[in-house]
């Protein structure tokens, strides 16, 4: 086996190599940048709470593992810090903190109530003493050299304190070299003249003879030292006696300084020293030692430590007395200016640290007598930040302080206690060099650590440095022996390695090696070799006569081939882990039947991960995985393995790190799990965890895959990123007890409270407070604590739960506070825990008790005056309620008599309303059968109006009936708002030009759709322009405004005229109101209750504005969209607005008559014209009349004035409500032009009103029709109308006695005509007259000369002269019987008497000499 060893290592490079064991020591280093007072350092003490002091020379710092408190001098305060350099700490047994300054000034500290008080309890607390000895019943004394003593005693919570001194007859010298307490607790305060005795409160001078220097109590006992060298004993007879004098005369003894052991009292002095052995009281000749000048520290287990500044410390073992002498500085390197300063402590391991002033810290094994020594470097690692340190603290959790001079504090935690580290190159290289991929345990008992730079390392079993290898180009993952003995290494990128022979994957060669990648190697009880292979599954290695070939197993796609794990149950399984999940199988059956196998992973639900980084049989047979981050899972394997069951272990159970690499279990049965941060030691009994850190280094926390192994002695082995870490489990500190917590600091409302400090709730420190009361506005608080451990390698979690808040404790965490906002008053109580790092919780709880008082309107006496309040008021209200239910009573009585009323006036307006329906439309048929006088069609007009003025009121006083009960249901659509106002501005614009008012409607924009009740709104219009049209005086303004927004719209009703006074228009809504003496036409005072109430229907608003004598201005506002209408308001479709036509009778034979009509009359030439925006009554107008006329159309009122201007028709019919210009602007403009006025104009409206009819007439219409109508009567009216022209235009040319102004039907026509007419008389006689000087003579071109003319009189301008020519041969004839027929046709501008004939025949049907001789001839007008 050795040879093959041999011959394989021929392979490898060997290297010059040295091993390093060390133990590692965790540092943090603390400054001034940390919240440190200074980084010069005087003393560092931990009170018995467990918060550390640290003393500078800038003040005085406490530290909380968290946090600084830093104490300064204060001026403004009457008790503080003495100084700003502050050199030593302690604290007493009352919980005071003593703090001595440089100057040697005491302050003393109140720990519970965090402030200095005067411990003199006279005001002196300021006065200079040195030195300060407590008393085991808790009095201090402080003495110094020149000024006496002073005993302190605190009682009762006050101090007092009593001065000892010359002055006062207590001394018999003030200068005090010593001041001890003896067993019986006798105080002896040793003078340079003497020694006093102190018993309780009784003072004796023992000695007034010497100058005692130093005192030493030992069993009932208590020996003093002169200055001569003399030793005096007082004994239990109460008197003092010489014992021996150990120097050999006055001159030779000078006393330096002195210390006891167990049973000797060491003397020194400026020559050497003396050991007096005080059971024999005699001085002992077996002195090992003989220091002059010798000076001693004391560390915290009262051993003593010599020195004289020699470089070299005397331990003293005050037990035994054995004294152990540590070399620690060279002579030749002490500093000859620099002072001997030392500071010891020993800690819980034994080890003895010992601080220097400039040259570093030194630690001592005691148990293998070896000294470390530590120190700053500029460059490189270092525990240490300066060479010069001066104090040493040993804190409660064994951790190590070290005070220096310049650079704060540095912490000290040894985290390697029961382990050490071996690294195969320096520790100081931190690369892949000292990086353990691979821990390998050989069959000899040794071990070979591979790199990650490639090195191998060989250990023997005792772990002592054998040799070190170098492969080239790869490192080791795996090795193993076979049944033969020969040596299996698998490698990283190179392959298998058997028996020295090389096996690598080739192309194209299935018995080849899967891959080249092996990470691990297993021999099973058959003893066949399983190569698992990163990226070719699983290989089995068959023997080939001279060489091996290789199966593949578990080659599936994916992550199932590559297999980290290999090993084998106690049923004989093997148990493969890949990075797919864990496959168990039997080696036979997966041979037989390469899927015969059962894989579980993450996927199936049977482990938390896929990656399976580890496995491991236990003693137990217990089978443990380890995963990559779903931390490790333990099975027992039953007889059917496709139907295991685990349990699963993480960070939540405990453990350190859910990333296991490694598992071993040492020989007391404790499974080790080492992680990629940390390494836990798990007791499968317990079911608990022990976590731990060995490095102070993180990458020495980082343990790695296939890196762990166990020697023989028990020794346990971790691959880690720096080094490998050998561990005895037995030496392995468990984590240490979770200390009680404590409560460090409170904020209310983000601010620190102190205690003291105005409406602070503490009374003394947080610490040592219970409970705590906060008032009502304090209700915010954050509450900050600690364990005051402050072990780097096991840092605490804590939980909390606020009762009666809190239903469950907080998740754990290491933050170290509890924060609550806004808490209701009450009481609560804050329950605080902390955990080790095993993770088990402390058994004691922390509780504070906190109530937060309610403010004063909810305190008890508060309730109570509720309580009369209410009964006050209950009282008022059951009055209140007794005298509103009488009123309640009268007013439903006046209220069901007013319902009456109304409902009586109700029935009586229905009652009403059908006369009145009656005779409107008796009235109605009266005024359209055209059989009436004016005098009657004029009584009956004013009988209709106001009969419909009647009906409009009733009609608008059951609408408000409806209001008032709730019954009018609106009916909403969506409606063009502006269009509803226009069509108003029209109706009302002629009532506005009659009297002379201005009426303007203003929009920015053309279209506001709204949702609403179109009729109803109608009538708020109706109301709102009424009003102003009634309240406005002619010549008056009245402006209709719409303005539209983005979610409403509003539109306005604003005049000029009377207006209304402030206290009527707050009135002006409510019904039956009516404004006094306002206006010229009273009302109901319905009409705004009314319009008020449909706009709240509408979710809108409605309101006025008003100044009296200057006008009002109504404003509606509608909200837009139908949002704000709920489901039940009924939705209807828009309806277009239609207009209907009643035909009487058949459309062919109104045809036939009104052409049979116009046959007769001669009015088959006429042209008409249509004007209407609705195309339907367009095309009903156009078939009735086409047959009749010629018709052309127009869809609004600007294009149909421009055709009424070319085509000059006969007659135009216009509607009036149209876009753009109406038909009454229309008819106005053609009756107010010269050039059309003669043209005669039809109106078609639905708007029934006597008066809007009367005002369309008044305007020129010649004919006012409402819709809908009487198509018949239509017809017949425009015929007629035709006709009624014809017959006159015919009549005025042929019958003398018509005058002009007969036939023109307006003033314009009537005053053109007579112009024309007297014109052509004016050049009767004239025989160059003719058209184009009749048109120069009208001032007008010849084109509307003929218009005008033919349009009155029927007659061309040439017709028109010729037929008044003739007219006036006419009357020659019959009134000039003097004037023959030629000299007539002469004088009338006739060229001939023939032609003269001719056309008087044609006009009259006679000819001039019959119509002279005729005996009946034409009446004349005697005008004429």
């Amino acid at each position: 086996m050795k040879n093959r060893i041999f011959f394989l290592l021929l392979f490898f490079v060997c290297l010059e190599w040295n091993a390093y064991a060390v133990i590692d020591i965790q540092s943090i280093h603390i400054t001034s940048s940390d919240g440190l007072a200074n980084n010069t350092i005087r003393d560092i003490f931990q009170d018995k709470k467990g918060f550390i002091w640290i003393s500078t020379t800038n003040g005085l710092s406490r530290y909380d593992g968290h946090s600084f408190i830093t104490l300064l001098p204060e001026k403004d305060s009457p008790i503080s810090l003495a100084d700003y350099h502050v050199k030593k700490i302690d604290e007493d047994k009352n919980g005071f903190l003593w703090v001595l300054s440089t100057s040697n000034v005491f302050s003393c500290y109140d720990l519970r109530h965090n402030c200095f008080v005067d411990f003199t309890g006279c005001g002196e607390h300021d006065q200079a003493y040195a030195y300060r000895v407590e008393t085991a019943n808790g009095d201090n004394w402080l003495w110094d050299g020149q000024k006496g003593c002073r005993k302190i005693s605190f009682e009762n919570e006050h101090f007092s304190s009593v001065t000892f001194q010359c002055e006062n007859g207590k001394l018999p010298s003030n200068k005090v070299n010593s001041l001890i307490e003896d067993s019986r607790g006798n105080v002896w305060i040793c003078t340079q003249e003497g020694l006093v005795k102190v018993t309780r409160n009784k003072i004796e001078v023992i000695s007034d003879m010497h100058n005692f220097r130093a005192a030493f109590s030992y069993e009932n006992a208590c020996f003093f030292l002169a200055d001569n060298g003399d030793i005096y004993v007082y004994d239990e007879d109460e008197k003092l006696h010489f014992v021996q004098r150990i120097g050999k005369d006055d001159v030779d003894f000078h006393f330096t300084t002195h210390f006891g052991t167990k049973d000797d009292w060491w003397l020194f002095t400026t020559k050497g020293s003396y050991r007096f052995h005080l059971s024999t009281r005699q001085v002992r000749l077996d002195n090992p030692i003989n220091i002059p000048n010798a000076r001693f520290v004391r560390d915290n287990q009262g051993d003593f430590y010599v020195f004289n500044q020699t470089g070299v410390l005397h331990y003293f073992q005050k037990e035994t007395g054995i004294c152990k002498i540590l070399s620690l500085i060279d002579a030749t390197q002490m500093m000859p200016a620099a002072e001997e300063r030392y500071e010891v402590i020993q800690d819980n391991r034994g080890l003895i640290w010992i601080s220097t002033f400039g040259y570093g810290l030194f630690v001592y094994n005691p148990q293998e007598d070896i000294i470390s020594h530590y120190t700053y470097q500029e460059t490189g690692k270092n525990l240490v930040h300066s060479n010069f340190l001066h104090s040493l603290l040993l804190d409660h959790s064994g951790n190590v302080w070290v005070g220096s001079e310049f650079a704060g504090v540095t912490l000290l935690s040894v985290l390697s206690e029961g382990s050490y580290r071996i690294y195969p190159e320096h520790e100081s290289v931190n690369d892949y060099v000292n990086a353990i991929r691979t821990v390998v345990k050989m069959p000899d008992g040794g071990f070979w650590f591979g790199t990650r730079q490639g090195n191998v390392y060989a250990y023997d079993k005792n772990l002592e440095a054998a040799s070190c290898y170098k492969m080239p180009y790869n490192y080791i993952y795996a090795a193993s022996c076979d049944g033969d003995g020969k040596l299996w290494l698998g490698t990283r990128t190179m392959g298998l390695c058997i028996d020295g022979r090389w096996y690598h994957k080739m192309a194209g060669d299935t018995l080849s090696l899967a891959h080249e990648n092996i990470f691990d190697i297993y021999r099973d009880d058959k003893n066949r070799m399983w190569i698992g292979t990163f990226g070719g599954g699983l290989n089995l290695a068959v023997s080939r006569k001279d060489r091996y070939v290789f199966r593949k197993f578990l080659t599936g796609s994916g992550r199932l081939q590559e297999v980290r794990m290999i090993t084998q149950d106690n049923k004989k399984r093997l148990w493969v882990g890949t990075n797919k999940g864990l496959c168990v199988f039997y080696g036979d059956s997966i041979i037989a039947d390469a899927h015969n196998y059962k894989l579980y992973n993450y996927e199936n639900g049977d482990l938390p991960g896929y990656e399976i980084k580890c496995i491991f049989r236990d003693s137990q047979n217990r089978m443990w995985i380890g995963m990559l981050g779903g931390g490790f899972s333990v099975c027992n394997p039953s007889e059917d393995y496709r139907n295991l069951k685990f349990v699963h272990y993480s960070t939540t159970d405990g453990l350190v790190n859910n990333m296991v690499e490694s598992i071993i279990e040492d020989k007391t049965g404790k499974i080790w799990i080492a992680t990629q941060y940390g390494l836990s030691r798990f007791s499968p009994d317990t079911e608990t965890f022990e976590n731990f850190f060995f490095s102070a280094s993180m990458q020495g926390n980082v343990y790695n895959e296939h890196g762990a192994a166990i020697t023989e002695d028990g020794l346990l082995l971790f691959g880690t990123n720096h080094g490998v870490i050998v561990i005895d489990p037995l030496k392995v500190t468990s984590s240490p007890m979770t200390r009680n917590v404590i409560l460090t600091n409170l904020k209310v409302n983000g601010i620190t409270v102190q205690v003291g400090e105005k409406d602070s709730p503490l009374t003394q420190a947080l610490s040592y407070t219970q409970n705590i009361k906060l008032d009502y506005d304090q209700n915010s608080f954050i509450i900050e604590f600690s364990t005051l451990d402050y072990s780097l390698a096991f840092p605490s979690r804590f939980i909390y739960k606020l009762s009666h808040f809190d239903n469950e404790w907080s998740t754990p965490s290491s933050l170290n506070f509890a924060s609550y906002k806004n808490l209701s008053p009450g009481t609560y109580h804050l329950h605080v825990k902390a955990c080790n790092s095993a993770g088990i919780w402390s058994d004691e709880e922390t509780v504070l008790n906190i109530v937060i008082t309610p403010p004063f309107w909810e305190t008890t006496w508060a309730y109570l005056f509720y309580f009369l309040v209410v009964v006050i008021v209950l009282y008022v209200a059951f009055c209140l309620i007794r005298n509103f239910n009488n009123l309640r009573n009268r007013i439903q009585v006046e209220t069901q008599l007013t319902e009456y009323k109304l409902m009586f006036f109700t029935n009586i307006s229905h009652e009403i309303r059908t006369p009145i329906t009656l005779i409107l439309g008796q009235v109605d048929l009266l005024l359209n059968s055209g059989r009436l006088s004016t005098y009657a069609y004029s009584k009956l007009l004013n009988i209709h109006k106001n009969a419909g003025n009647l009906k409009n009121l009733i009609t608008e006083l059951l609408d408000f009936r409806k209001q008032e009960q709730g019954l009018l249901k609106l009916k909403i659509s969506q409606f063009d708002l502006y269009s509803l106002l226009k069509e108003h501005y029209v109706l009302f614009k002629e009532l506005a030009a009659n009297r002379n008012i201005s009426f303007t409607l203003r929009a920015d924009c053309e279209q506001c759709m709204i949702w609403g009740d179109r009729l109803q709104l109608q009538k708020v219009v109706n109301n709102l322009l009424s009003n102003a049209f009634k309240y406005t005086s002619d010549g008056g303004n009245i402006t209709l405004e719409l303005t539209e927004g983005t979610d409403e719209c509003m539109f306005s009703v604003s005049d000029n005229g009377a207006g209304i006074s402030e206290e009527d228009y707050v009135k002006i809504f409510e019904r039956f109101y009516q404004v006094e003496n306002i206006g010229q036409y009273g009302g109901t005072g319905i009409g705004l209750a009314l319009s008020q109430g449909i706009v709240k229907a509408h979710q809108g608003d409605i309101t006025v504005e008003s100044q009296l004598g200057k006008g009002s201005c109504f404003k509606v506002t509608l909200k837009k969209g139908d949002t704000h209408f709920d489901s039940s308001v009924i939705r209807i479709e828009q309806e277009q607005d239609k207009e209907y036509i009643y035909y009487s009778e058949d459309k062919e034979a109104l045809i036939k008559e009104v052409q049979s009509a116009k046959n007769e009359n001669g009015t088959t030439d006429c042209k008409l014209l249509v004007i209407d925006d609705n195309e339907e009554i367009r095309n009903i107008l156009v078939d009735i009349f086409s047959p009749l006329y010629t018709v052309e159309t127009a869809n609004d009122g600007e294009e149909g004035y421009e055709k009424v201007k070319a085509m000059q028709p006969d007659l135009v019919i216009s509607d009036i409500m149209m876009p753009g210009m109406p038909g009454t602007e229309l008819c106005a403009k053609i009756k107010n032009n010269i050039e059309t006025c003669h043209i005669p104009v039809v109106l078609l409206t639905a708007l029934s009103a006597p008066e809007r009819e009367l005002e369309g007439l008044r305007i020129g219409a010649d004919i006012y029709v409402v819709k809908p109508f009487n198509m018949r009567r239509l017809v017949m009216q425009c015929n007629n109308l035709i006709n009624t022209r014809r017959i006159l235009q015919n009549k005025y040319a042929r019958q003398l006695d018509v005058k002009a102004e007969k036939i023109a039907t307006n003033e314009l026509d009537q005053k053109f005509i007579e112009q024309a007419t007297r014109v052509v008389e004016e050049n009767m006689e004239n025989p160059e007259f003719c058209v184009e000087t009749f048109s120069r003579e009208m001032g007008v071109g010849r084109t509307v000369l003929f218009q005008k003319i033919k349009g009155i009189t029927g007659s061309t301008p040439n017709n028109f002269i010729m037929n008044l020519r003739l007219k006036k041969a006419a009357y020659f004839l019959l009134n000039a019987p003097e004037m023959n027929i030629s000299d007539i046709a002469y004088r009338l501008g006739f060229g001939n008497p023939q032609y003269f004939n001719k056309c008087f025949k044609e006009l009259f049907s006679i000819a001039p000499t019959q119509y002279r001789k005729s005996q009946n001839p034409p009446s004349q007008d005697s005008e004429t």
